[in-house]
């Protein structure tokens, strides 16, 4: 123990935006995240998970040349911390088996190490492909692959003179019911500190904030949370969420989607006695530390004693009395709304309802912006057809370069843009002017060269080469000719946009949305092609709400034009009056039924038994129209799985994803729900029946 119990502690929490296998890269940004914490005086930084290599690591990770070079790093880093703890996160193998581990290092030594106990699996982790759990009872000594001395490593607290004891737990280890930073609490920790990389979901920064509140309070500690941010590969978006709480209140929150900085750093000075005082008044917590130190809950952690002194001197502020703190809007508080406010970039000062809007567009434009810097793109094509999806698309090119250029003018910006961002209508005789016009306008409003070319010559050609190789040609008044006449179109404008994307250097959005991609309504090779598909994990009802938010929000009148028209895919001629939801059904009944089935897991029968009843004004209260609605959605979703096997890379920014490589890993081949669909229809008859037999049935 330390010969002198502290009193207070500066500590700093640092986000970073890392790429996976930048080893020099990263070690920059780890030590610039040091070099300001030092200016700032904390003694303690928490970086994220896996910081040294990157956490995307993929099959990467089995590779011998990322675990040496991951502890050659950590080497490197030692001189630079003097008179400091810095915890690093990194690969490790133990037993030729690898672990998920943080390196605590210590005024210019390598204290030990702790290994992830609970392994993000399912959704779209799967670290247990690559990684093991470590047992929480296990404590060994790890060999380093450079044959230097062995570290302890497993669970443990550690002592640290003049900054107290801390403890730490990895990420998904402090989302689980039964913590290993509960038991350091017991074990005399004060600190615990959570190395994490989070990836972006809508609301999920509101979950975490519960959580480390909660746990703070919970274990009366001071809680250090640190996650990446940027996208340090593909798909996952991390938006860096930083946060020091003690005793369940949040003293510091860091700003989140950094388009401007590689690293963010939030520190404070933190009232350990507070917190000693707390647990001396609770007599369930001395209830508890009994029942640890007699192993009714199992082993405590190891004591490890640091080397060197971290001592503060600097008093801690003291918190504002409640009753003169107010009442703030809960985006008040926001570290990231306050920065983008400070430099214009919101239109308007933004209120609760427009934070979950605010949050998609940052994270989208933050992993487009990623992906395009990080893999030297400098243009970007969009086949704008002036409807709903192409429309969120091009927006996010434009606020993606709104948040990266923040001091540029709004003619800057657009001569900025125009060199970097291309759009294309392209027509057919089936196309309307009423989306031609709204093309333009959005192009020309977000400064993007835009083309305009009528394609209906290469249909024609193409229809003409298949009426000669075939003996017969194609006509709208064959139903068996539908889907054909409608592909073609889509995959003559995929060819084209390519051209231009080709001409250009540029890399090309898709555009499909997560609805449309979930039942297949798309065309392969047609509007499915790009190189990345930034909106694919967002629902089609959320696109439009997002849109009209967007519109008026941040001031983009153009896009009246695109709202004013039904979402329709102009395919077929216009004197059929087609329109995506009459091909499908209602966008936000497909989105409910999408939910339930993939995200709950629900079969068809427990689809209709819990939504019948709230939707069945909707259809009459005829209940075999929603069933049939049902089957239409499952056999669709079912068919299209060869379809999403295919899909660019998208990012994930909600609860679930369809991308079959992250998360709904749907076998393309399967009897598609037949016994199940056969179960609710024969309920839904049941009901029908009884319907018509009256009350007295």
């Amino acid at each position: 123990m330390p010969t002198v119990v502290p009193r207070t502690a500066h500590v700093a929490a640092a986000s970073l935006n890392q790429t996976v296998g930048d080893w020099a890269g990263n070690r920059q940004r780890i030590i610039a995240a040091m070099t300001e914490t030092r200016a700032r005086g904390a003694k303690l930084l928490v970086l994220p998970e896996l910081c040294i290599s990157g956490y995307s690591l993929g099959d990467r990770l089995v590779r011998h040349g990322t675990l040496s070079r991951s502890w050659a790093s950590v080497t490197a880093l030692r001189p630079y911390t003097e008179g400091m703890v810095v915890l690093v996160g990194l690969p490790i193998r133990h037993r030729d088996t690898l672990y998920n581990a943080c390196a605590v290092l210590a005024d210019g030594q390598v204290a030990g190490l702790v290994a992830k106990e609970y392994l993000a699996t399912g959704d779209v982790e799967y670290e247990n492909r690559w990684y093991a759990p470590w047992p929480g009872d296990r404590f060994e000594e790890w060999l380093p692959p450079d044959g230097s001395e062995g570290l302890p490593l497993g669970r443990q607290v550690f002592d640290a003179p003049g900054l107290g004891r801390f403890a730490i737990e990895i990420c998904e280890d402090g989302w689980k019911g039964i913590r290993p930073g509960s038991m350091a609490a017991l074990a005399g920790a004060h600190l615990v500190l959570n190395p994490s990389a989070s990836w972006f979901v809508i609301g999920k920064h509101a979950r975490r904030r519960r959580l480390v509140s909660e746990i703070s309070a919970e274990d009366r500690v001071a809680y250090l949370y640190a996650s990446s941010h940027g996208c340090d590969a593909t798909r996952l978006v991390f938006d860096g969420s930083l946060f020091i709480a003690s005793d369940g209140e949040i003293l510091r929150e860091g700003r989140r989607f950094a388009f401007d900085a590689d690293h963010v750093v939030v520190d404070a000075h933190l009232d350990l006695d507070a917190l000693r005082l707390t647990r001396m008044e609770e007599g369930s917590w001395r209830q508890q530390v009994d029942q640890a130190l007699d192993g009714k809950l199992g082993p405590l952690p190891t004591p490890n004693q640091l080397r060197g002194h971290f001592e503060t001197t600097d008093p801690v502020p003291a918190p504002t009395p409640y009753w003169l703190r107010g009442t703030q809007p809960s985006t008040s508080s926001d570290p990231s709304l306050e920065w983008l406010a400070e430099r214009g970039l919101l239109a308007r000062s933004p209120q609760a309802q427009d934070l979950p809007h605010l949050e998609l567009e940052l994270a989208l434009a933050m992993g487009l912006r990623e992906y395009t810097r990080k893999c030297g793109i400098e243009r970007i094509a969009l086949a704008l057809s002036g409807g709903r999806d192409s429309a969120m698309c091009a927006l996010l090119v434009h606020r993606m370069h709104r948040y990266d250029q923040p001091d540029l003018s709004e003619q800057d910006l657009a001569t900025h843009i125009r060199e970097r961002f291309v759009t294309a209508y392209l027509a057919t005789e089936n196309s309307g002017e009423a989306t031609q016009r709204a093309a333009a306008r959005l192009a020309q409003e977000l400064g993007a060269e835009h083309l305009d070319g009528l394609i209906q010559p290469a249909l024609d050609a193409h229809l003409s080469v298949f009426s000669a190789m075939s003996g017969h040609g194609l006509s709208w008044s064959e139903p068996d000719h539908d889907i054909a006449l409608q592909n073609v179109q889509a995959r003559i404008r995929g060819s084209l946009i390519w051209m231009i994307a080709n001409v250009r250097r540029a890399l090309l959005l898709a555009t499909s949305n997560k609805s449309e991609a979930g039942v297949g309504y798309t065309t392969m090779d047609g509007d499915t092609s790009g190189g990345i598909a930034p909106i694919a994990d967002v629902p089609k009802s959320l696109v439009e709400l997002w849109l009209r938010w967007a519109r008026d929000f941040h001031g983009y009148p153009s896009l009246d034009a695109v709202l004013g028209t039904p979402a329709t895919a102009e395919l077929r001629p216009a004197d059929r009056g087609q329109t995506d939801e009459d091909d499908l059904m209602p966008y936000d009944i497909l989105d409910r039924l999408l939910y339930h089935f993939v995200q709950l897991g629900q079969d068809p029968l427990d689809i209709f038994r819990a939504l019948w009843s709230e939707l069945a004004p909707r259809y009459g209260h005829d209940p075999r129209l929603f069933a049939a609605h049902i089957e239409k959605f499952v056999r669709l979703l079912c068919f299209a799985q060869w379809k999403r096997e295919r899909f660019a890379i998208s990012f994930r920014v909600t609860a679930f994803d369809l991308d079959p490589k992250t998360g709904f890993r749907f076998p393309p081949v399967q009897a598609p729900f037949t016994e199940e669909l056969q179960a609710m229809h024969q309920e839904v008859e049941n009901l029908v029946n009884h319907a018509k037999a009256g009350p007295m049935a």
